[in-house]
Formats: structure tokens, C-alpha cells, sequence
């Protein structure tokens, strides 16, 4: 049975200086959120306005945050995290300017002692083998080193590797993606796209259920290979979504937003993000409103 989430998923682009249309935001986001107590405040005003995830990529910055979680009670039991892994940037940034090996040592210092010399033993042994699959859990247990202790409900694929997996026909790299994320962290496998058409019918030919994160939004902001193509497949799949880019990056209102998600069947949850806590007053119960008028 897919464990789904449903509701309202705090988004982390902003958190990180991410931002898909403009590069002086996401300059003025990565300056703003320098301080993780600016995170933590917003992750609570969300979860004041209804929200009950947290969706975070392996970040640098995530590390920080996932700290003040463990030291707050109530956001270490009551905000679910969603895992996006891994962050792209941060292993071609690392690999270019400190090789493979200090890329790693980088990441493990994140670790505690005793998972250090654990990972480091067994990461460098599977890194260095033949085995490609060895390399990949080695790969997953480091990415999901700052997660330790917090309540994780969904481990998400991102869409770099989900999309170039099954545009290639990647079988077995998606079916091994959900066996060790169920047997070893005991959370539910997921998949991030921007391709979501091609990605249904890969996993439809394969047997692989999973809950889908993709792009739902009333301008078709990357929605591939087009808005109207994407409505249809979504129309016809069994498979849960989590939409993501509702606002299409700030270019549609949280009413029109709120409006389209209604009437889209399968949406049982909505990843959004905001950078103050205005935003998430005027944003979240408008989307949490029609989740649940509608489902």
C-alpha cells in the first residue's frame, strides 16, 4: 500500500537561495535565511497554518535545520519530513573543487563519531568496489545522515536522476531506489519529475507504485511535456501526487492556485514555499482548504 501524504508540505527552495526565475531572489533568499532561527520560524508559522511536512534536500544548509528540529519538541514530533535526495549542486560544487575523497569527507563529518566510522568504513570500501548498487546505498546513508532522529515519511528521488532513469529505461535503478529506502529507513519511496507523462508510463510498464512529486499549476510552469498532456495522464494514473510549483514561482495568486488544485483528482497534497510568515497566513489555508473540499 503507497503511504501518501496528504496536506500541506513546507517547501525549502527559499531556505536554500533557490529561485526558478530570477537570480537576484535567489541571491536575497540565500542572504536572508543565512540565520537557521529565520528557518525555524517560518517552519513553525507553517505548521501553526496547517501544514504538516517539511520538505528538505541534502542542502548544506539542511543540516542546521534539521538540528534546531531535534532540539524542539514540537517540531521534531509534530512535522513530518520529506527527504528530496541528493542535492545536485552540492556534488558537482564539492567534486569539482576538492575531488571525490574530500567530497566525501565533507559529508561524513556530518555524522556523529560512531556513524562516521561506520559509513566511513563501508562507504569507502563501497565507493572504491565494483558494484554499482553497493556505491548507490553507500551514497543514500550519507545523504540521509542529517535526517537521524526526525520523523521521516518520504524519501523523494530528484528528478535529475528520476528523469534520466527513465528516460533511459533504468529499471532497475528505481526498483532498487524503493527496496532499500522501505527495508533500511522504513519510509516511503518517492519520485520527484518535470517529466510527469513519461515517468507514469515508465512505472505503469514496470510494476513500480510510488507516490509522484511533480509541477501542477494553472500556467503549466514546468509542466512537461505540456500542461494539457500532464492533466490527462494524471486524469487516467492511479498513482498520488504532490504537487509542486502551485505558485509557478510567484507568477499565479494563492486564489487561482487554490482553485485549480480542487479540481485536479489524485492531488492529495501540495508542496508550496514562503519566504515570510504573511505569505504562509495569505497561502495555506487557502490550498489546505481546497485539499479537503475536494477529497
Amino acid at each position: 500500500m503507497i503511504d501518501s501524504p496528504k496536506g500541506i508540505i513546507l517547501g525549502h527552495n527559499q531556505f536554500f537561495g533557490i529561485s526558478h526565475l530570477s537570480t537576484q531572489r535567489a541571491a536575497e533568499r540565500e542572504q536572508a535565511f543565512r540565520n537557521v532561527d529565520r528557518i525555524l520560524s517560518i517552519v513553525r508559522c507553517a505548521r501553526d497554518h496547517g501544514a504538516n511536512g517539511l520538505m528538505l534536500s541534502t542542502h548544506e544548509r539542511a543540516s542546521a535545520v534539521a538540528d534546531g528540529m531535534r532540539s524542539d519538541k514540537d517540531l521534531r514530533q509534530g512535522m513530518e519530513v520529506h527527504v528530496l535526495l541528493p542535492y545536485m549542486a552540492k556534488y558537482v560544487r564539492a567534486a569539482n573543487t576538492k575531488g571525490m575523497l574530500g567530497m566525501l569527507s565533507d559529508i561524513l563529518s556530518q555524522s556523529t563519531w560512531s556513524s562516521r566510522v561506520r559509513l566511513g568504513l563501508t562507504s569507502g570500501k563501497a565507493l572504491m568496489g565494483g558494484d554499482h548498487f553497493e556505491k548507490l546505498k553507500a551514497l543514500i546513508d550519507i545523504e540521509m545522515l542529517p535526517f537521524r532522529d526526525l520523523n521521516v515519511r518520504s524519501v523523494y528521488l530528484h528528478n535529475a536522476l528520476t528523469d534520466l532513469a527513465a528516460g533511459l529505461g533504468m529499471m532497475e535503478v528505481l526498483k532498487f531506489f524503493c527496496d532499500y529506502i522501505k527495508e533500511r529507513y522504513n519510509a516511503q519511496p518517492s519520485f520527484c519529475t518535470l517529466s510527469y507523462s513519461l515517468l507514469v508510463r515508465r512505472l505503469t510498464q514496470w510494476s513500480i507504485e510510488a507516490p509522484l512529486m511533480a509541477p501542477f499549476n494553472p500556467k503549466g510552469f514546468q509542466m512537461n511535456p505540456s500542461r494539457e498532456a500532464c492533466e490527462t495522464d494524471l486524469a487516467l494514473s492511479s498513482f498520488p501526487v504532490v504537487a509542486m510549483s502551485p505558485l509557478a514561482a510567484g507568477s499565479v495568486t494563492p486564489q487561482s492556485a487554490a482553485r485549480y488544485l480542487a479540481d485536479l483528482d489524485h492531488v492529495r497534497s501540495v508542496v508550496v514555499g514562503a519566504s515570510n510568515e504573511a505569505h504562509v497566513a495569505e497561502t495555506f489555508p487557502l490550498l489546505l482548504s481546497a485539499l479537503q473540499d475536494e477529497r
